[in-house]
């Protein structure tokens, strides 16, 4: 059985993601600005753009982590930012950082906060979940929002450098975009359901290893371009 911790889980892929990593018969600490569980136990609520509230949470986890997986993001609708004007001649700077300060800082943070606890556990993994727009490749002709665009592109970056600062200490690291999804985000248009995004996920994670530490994933374990 891993210790699971899982950013905003209370909503959306998160929440599908816990059910189906406690399916898989692991213990999950569902973390959430509006409060946070472990089983029958709680922990201090999550905003991972508070430090504050990064550190009591941090110092609530009393055992191993094996996967910490980094969810919780938002783009520029949550800010109160309107469709046309989240691009690059529109969007303003409070909200172009605010979501880099969720999307790419705030893993960041939680994973150093973390690390004593993901170094106690053997193979222990953390899973950034990007998208297809932080790609270069990809981003360059797609995305109405250019915060949330440069906000996963700047994780991915944080991702390919802390697999390789983690990777003499045995964790994994790597970026998954877990495809277009049924989310409030991603809207009712979008082909895969939360539930067929988790479940690929989980299976994704279980065959990691730490020669995979650094990649760039699908949520169907394919390689995504940069």
């Amino acid at each position: 059985m891993r210790h699971v911790v899982i950013t905003g889980a209370a909503r959306g892929l998160g929440a599908a993601l816990v059910q189906q990593f406690e399916a898989a018969g692991d213990e999950v600490v569902a973390a959430a600005r509006s409060g946070s569980t472990g089983g029958s136990r709680r922990h201090p609520p999550l905003d991972v753009a508070d430090e504050r509230s990064i550190a009591a949470f941090a110092s609530s986890i009393d055992r191993p982590v094996d996967l910490l997986v980094n969810n919780a993001a938002i783009d520029a609708r949550a800010l109160g930012a309107v469709d046309g004007n989240r691009g690059p001649f529109g969007l303003s700077a409070e909200d172009f950082l605010a979501e880099v300060r969720v999307n790419a800082v705030g893993p960041m943070l939680l994973t150093r906060a973390l690390l004593p606890r993901l170094e106690e556990a053997p193979g222990a993994c953390v899973l950034n979940m990007t998208s297809q727009l932080g790609s270069m490749w990809y981003g360059a002709g797609h995305g109405n929002d250019i915060g949330y665009n440069a906000s996963k592109a700047a994780l991915n970056a944080i991702t390919v450098r802390t697999a390789g600062l983690l990777k003499p200490k045995g964790i994994v690291v790597v970026a998954v975009h877990p495809g277009w999804v049924r989310t409030d985000m991603g809207g009712s248009s979008a082909p895969l359901s939360m539930d067929e995004s988790a479940t690929a996920i989980v299976d994704v994670v279980s065959s990691l290893t730490i020669e995979d530490t650094g990649r760039f994933l699908r949520w169907d374990g394919t390689e995504h371009p940069w």
